[in-house]
């Protein structure tokens, strides 16, 4: 009995773990061929050469190399529709909040046309996706801070002449 339950939590472990370079989105606007607006999908990012967007009858895969530009957009917060006071077994609707972040994206297809898509994801999971674009991206990447890629701070930067001067006597 302990085998069968060690088993099945390492088997549920390993499968949370293979999904969780994905994020649930919604397309809302671009110009991709195919998919319509306001439609749902799932964005993989488990290959480090490209991004996934799938939907129930298109698959787009973009480079990494291609995304010329990538940049948040407004955070909205969603409210549930308000259920009558009665209904305990909806408290947790009226507490809740949840919100969402825009995020577009510029980049070349296949056959050199400029694209453009915004999604829409949770906000939870947008800076990891951003983040994930931002490292494989030559074109994308910050450059905006000073550091390795384990203490990220624009605070520490040189002030009397950049990074690198040798101070003088």
């Amino acid at each position: 009995m302990r085998f069968l339950t060690l088993s099945t939590l390492t088997i549920l472990t390993g499968g949370l773990l293979a999904a969780s370079d994905s994020a649930t989105v919604t397309y809302i606007d671009g110009n991709v061929a195919g998919l319509s607006p306001n439609t749902g999908a799932t964005l993989y990012l488990n290959n480090p050469h490209s991004l996934e967007l799938k939907t129930a009858l298109h698959n787009v895969q973009i480079p990494y190399a291609q995304i010329s530009k990538a940049e948040l957009g407004s955070v909205t917060a969603h409210t549930p529709e308000p259920e009558p006071l009665y209904k305990v077994w909806a408290l947790h609707k009226r507490l809740m909040k949840t919100e969402t972040q825009q995020m577009k994206l510029a980049f070349t297809d296949g056959n050199g046309r400029d694209e453009t898509m915004t999604l829409e994801m949770p906000k939870t999971s947008v800076d990891g996706v951003l983040g994930i674009i931002e490292r494989y991206s030559p074109k994308v990447a910050s450059t905006s801070w000073w550091g390795d890629g384990y203490w990220k701070t624009t605070r520490n930067r040189d002030t009397w002449g950049g990074a690198g001067t040798v101070a003088q006597k």
